[in-house]
């Protein structure tokens, strides 16, 4: 039972860390280049902003809702998959940008996991 939740802690703080990583980058990016208009982007290019949004978005809500912030990121990664494959621009970036998401939910996972089997289980010690 210590181990699943040392685990999950694990999976979570790392999460943290990277996403946090990430955001740093995704905001110098955008600082040092410079945003640009989305509505006057192309419509793949609008999606991928959006995906952006989410996958950010996602970043700050595992923070506290560990399952929300992971889904809510990998649908973003999801949209911006899209528009990266047609323009054939994938990089080790979206293995940053994954591994959160995927550290969050598998966090929760395993913290939901651990809290059914002490529900389950009889106390150490017990006669039931």
């Amino acid at each position: 039972m210590k181990t699943t939740s040392l685990a999950a802690t694990l999976c979570r703080w790392v999460a943290r860390i990277v996403s946090a990583f990430a955001v740093a980058v995704i905001v110098i990016i955008a600082i040092g280049e410079g945003m640009p208009n989305p509505l006057t982007q192309p419509a793949m290019v609008q999606v991928g902003f959006v995906g952006l949004a989410l996958i950010v978005g996602g970043f700050f809500a595992g923070w506290r809702w560990e399952l929300a912030g992971g889904v809510l990121s990998l649908v973003g990664i999801c949209l911006i998959f899209g528009p990266s494959i047609v323009n054939g621009k994938i990089t080790w970036f979206f293995a940053v940008l994954i591994a959160p998401g995927v550290l969050y939910i598998t966090s929760y996972l395993m913290r939901s996991h651990a809290a059914g089997h002490s529900k389950t289980q009889p106390p150490a010690g017990s006669n039931a």
